[in-house]
């Protein structure tokens, strides 16, 4: 059982971990708490090497088939050239494969680099450097500003500690840390007793006590949930699905077919060879090819907008997403704090409409840039992320502060310390001392007993005490951070019993705003059918007052990590805003989601989000967010604008839709060529071959290649965002039907052609196959345009022109022009010249199926 560290006392802490502040663990013990507990290394996990990653890549059902292919058509066809094709497109495809699923084992080594470098510990009395791996439980560390956390540690001394945990748990603000025990049910981000590895100590120093170390830590915790696979992507499975019914179609009619003609009294071989072609004229060779060109320009396109793709089927699941789950701190906000609200006497205002002629406004500019210990760097102001947000609001509207500090130097301060909640800082005057002072609002008005109003300094009353601290509850409420200032004028210094009689001068609302884009962005995903749900680790005030300011909530509750643990899975579901999550909460609410089969998009920035991350359908990390979430997830923000993921839900849905047509085509297109083999052998088997296996793949490869990729580069029409993602699936049953009898009609006019050149041209029968395979290559390349306009008429079709796609009919078109009329094409693909009566004869019944499928269609869709 793990001790509830942060709810113990120190004493007991020290005593259950047998250590003492002043003198530290001494050697034997070192190693005696390393064998019991471990080192603090958080070992990268043994996925799967290069070698089954590479072998996963020839497991798919029609991957094994065209390699079948590949060898017959070698080995006992004859055909090299033809089997180099097949074999280099499976090349191809299974590197891409390969390398994107080498690249995503990383996540956990970027996890692992997190550690802190070095440490400070004390031993045997001395304090002294070790690396952080070196560190064990039970070591004294020290840590002051700047530090990285080098291990999960509870608290025994603080001095102004403020942790950066923003990266773990979600806090977007610095967390003042303390060394009095909080309640054993308080939630990781509310643990203010405790550090935690891979945060940073932004202000202040500490001594603390390690506690947990290496997978023990939060951070390993957060390891061991990364170990999660990735799960596969809609189009995955659906083209998964799709080639195994195409693969055991294939087997099926080839096994018939040879069986049938055996059966008639044809030769064996020649019923092997007619089998093999049919199993060819079955494979779409060049579907997965197309895809991965498809998705490989998605992921060019989705570049140039901001939104860099790690794995190239997540653009596809982008664009079937219908729910986003997305972090509020970096994502839907600026990640900066930024003074909101700045309230005096009978004034409420903002720092970007300060009323002038008002002698408290630049009174509030001199105490606030005293008071405070932010200094300028070389980018700008550092320090505490709240106190730089003061001085950015008043540098340099109000005063300029290097100016201010210079001539009134600080000689003497009350240092803020989490259990103060407040600071003072005394400086020298003409006048004497101006002591200024801040913290929380009910600390400075306790403190105060009178307050500057614009006439003047007056009399703090009760009535007045009391609006002071409605003010301040009214911004809380709002999610905003409240501090108080004041000041007063003394003759000489004393410090002791010195924080009294204060001017009350003003109350200030701090938070992390909205980004300007966010609320268009969110508005656009909802009208799309996209449900937009906030997943934050920080206060429940906080995210309610962001998610009224996008208008997520629309009537849903707002919930807190400890109520939604008890929740199932449909009710989880219609929350709205989850606050105080952890990492583990990210992750149920990612599953609660898909179990309603919902496409699952998951937004972070911070090694908490990285679990949910990998667990989502499509994993979305912030470019300037920790290496670890952006390993974790299938597509980095570049700009780290939540706009961005709007923007690629829509390139996503355009490649969706697009796909589909690319399925469309190449599916019906080979159906016909079934049709073809199985009609033309039944009924013109005893003249030959109705088609030969390299015509096929011919066939397949000249319009499964341009024609197919320029369909798949089709731009958005003005209907892609205008509703719910398409669901239901590619291959639905009446997508087949349509397929079907499109196919036949293809294979009509090719047939058609069958009959003309023996009957009417009286022709060899090299000749009626050239017929027959020129007829067929006109109609699949007419039939394009059928698909691209969907159920409507290709006459009345409106979209963007597409230059791709008719420079990749036009190319295939010319290039079969050559392969009949050349002796080189006649060689290879044993066709045979036709003169322009058969040219004209194979292009009237390619038109004829062109026209009957243009006119079904759109009954059909009636």
């Amino acid at each position: 059982m793990v001790n509830p560290w942060h709810a113990m006392t120190v004493g007991a802490v020290l005593e259950e971990l047998d250590t003492e502040v002043g003198s530290g663990l001494n050697p034997q013990q070192v190693i005696d708490s390393r064998a019991r507990h471990g080192s603090n290394v958080i070992e990268t996990h043994t996925g799967r090497g290069p070698i089954p990653i590479l072998v996963d890549q020839f497991r798919d059902v029609l991957v094994l088939i065209l390699l079948v292919a590949a060898a017959i058509s070698g080995f006992v066809v004859d055909e090299w050239i033809d089997a180099s094709v097949i074999l280099a497109i499976v090349v191809l495809n299974a590197t891409i494969g390969f390398v994107q699923e080498l690249r995503a084992e990383s996540a956990l080594d970027a996890l692992a680099s997190m550690a802190a470098p070095e440490a400070i510990v004390v031993r045997e009395g001395n304090s002294r450097v070790v690396p952080a791996k070196e560190v064990v439980v039970g070591d004294i560390v020290e840590v002051e500003t700047g530090a990285a956390i080098p291990a999960d540690c509870r608290v025994v001394k603080a001095s102004r500690l403020r942790v950066d945990e923003s990266a773990l748990t979600g806090e977007s603000q610095a967390v003042a840390k303390q060394e009095e025990p909080v309640l054993e049910a308080s939630p990781l981000a509310d643990r203010t007793s405790m550090l935690y590895g891979a945060t940073t100590v932004t202000v202040g120093r500490a001594t603390a006590i390690v506690t947990a170390v290496g997978r023990a830590t939060e951070l390993g915790k957060i390891a061991d949930m990364l170990q999660t696979e990735e799960p596969p992507t809609p189009l995955s499975i659906e083209l998964d699905a799709t080639g195994r019914k195409i693969g055991l179609l294939t087997i099926l009619i080839a096994i018939g077919v040879f069986g049938l003609g055996v059966l008639r009294g044809y030769p064996a071989e020649t019923m092997f060879l007619s089998a093999v072609a049919l199993a060819v004229a079955a494979i779409p060779e060049g579907l997965a090819a197309v895809v991965t060109v498809i998705l490989a320009r998605g992921v060019q396109a989705m570049a140039a907008r901001n939104a860099i793709v790690r794995r190239l089927k997540a653009v596809e699941s982008l664009g079937a997403t219908t729910v986003i789950l997305t972090d509020k701190t970096g994502t839907l906000t600026e990640n900066r704090m930024r003074v909101k609200r700045l309230s005096f006497a009978d004034l409420d205002t903002e720092i970007g409409s300060l009323p002038g002629g008002d002698p408290r406004i630049q009174r509030f500019g001199q105490i606030a840039g005293l008071c405070n210990d932010a200094r300028l760097g070389d980018g700008g102001f550092v320090g505490d992320p709240t106190e730089v947000a003061i001085i950015e609001a008043i540098d340099p509207v109000l005063t300029d502060v290097g100016r201010l500090r210079d001539r009134f130097g600080r000689v003497d301060e009350i240092p803020f310390d989490s259990g103060r909640k407040r600071m003072t800082t005394i400086h020298r005057t003409d006048d004497g001392y101006l002591m200024a002072f801040k913290g929380a609002p009910e600390k400075v008005i306790d403190r105060s007993t009178r307050y500057e109003s614009v006439d003047g300094v007056r009399d703090l009353d009760d009535g007045r005490r009391a609006s002071a601290l409605d003010v301040a509850e009214s911004m809380a409420a709002q999610g905003l951070r409240t501090l108080a200032f004041g000041y007063r004028v003394v003759d000489e210094i004393s410090l002791e019993d010195s924080e009294k009689d204060f001017i009350l001068l003003a109350v200030v609302g701090i938070a992390d705003g909205v980004r300007p884009e966010a609320p268009a962005a969110v508005a656009r995903a909802r009208s799309a059918g996209v449900e937009v749900v906030m997943v934050t680790g920080d206060h429940g005030s906080t995210a309610r007052a962001i998610a009224d300011e996008l208008d997520l909530i629309d009537g849903r509750p707002v919930v807190e990590a400890a109520e939604m643990r008890l929740m199932s899975s449909s009710e989880i579901t219609n929350i709205g805003v989850f606050a105080r999550v952890e990492p583990g909460d990210k992750v149920a609410i990612v599953r609660a989601w898909k179990e309603t089969g919902a496409v699952v998009a998951m937004t972070g920035d911070g090694v908490n989000d990285a679990p949910a991350l990998r667990s989502a359908d499509v994993g979305v990390a912030m470019g300037s967010g920790t290496d670890v979430a952006r390993e974790a997830s299938t597509i980095v923000l570049a700009d780290d604008n939540f706009a961005t993921i709007v923007a690629a839900i829509e390139q996503g849905r355009t490649i969706y839709r697009n796909i589909r047509k690319v399925v469309y085509f190449l599916l019906s297109a080979n159906i016909s060529e079934v049709l073809i083999m199985v009609v033309g052998f039944l009924l013109l088997g005893g003249l030959g071959e109705p088609l030969l296996a390299t015509q096929l793949l011919y066939v397949n490869l000249i319009t499964d290649g341009l024609p197919a990729i320029g369909l798949g580069m089709d731009r958005p029409g003005d209907d892609v965002m205008a509703g719910p993602p398409e669901r239901g699936g590619i291959l639905t049953r009446s997508a087949q039907v349509t397929m079907f009898w499109q196919a036949s009609l293809l294979a009509l006019g090719v047939l058609g052609a069958y009959g003309l050149g023996q009957w009417v041209f009286e022709l060899e029968w090299g000749a009626t196959r050239t017929m027959a395979l020129t007829t067929l290559v006109f109609a699949q390349l007419a039939h394009v345009y059928n698909i691209r306009s969907g159920q409507l008429s290709v006459w009345t079709y409106r979209a963007p022109h597409n230059r791709m796609l008719l420079l990749g009919v036009t190319g295939s078109v010319l290039l079969h022009i050559g392969v009949v009329v050349s002796s080189i094409g006649n060689t290879i693909f044993s066709t045979v010249p036709l003169s322009v009566p058969q040219w004209l004869a194979c292009l009237g019944l390619a038109m004829m199926s062109f026209v009957a499928v243009n006119v079904l269609k759109r009954r059909d869709g009636e």
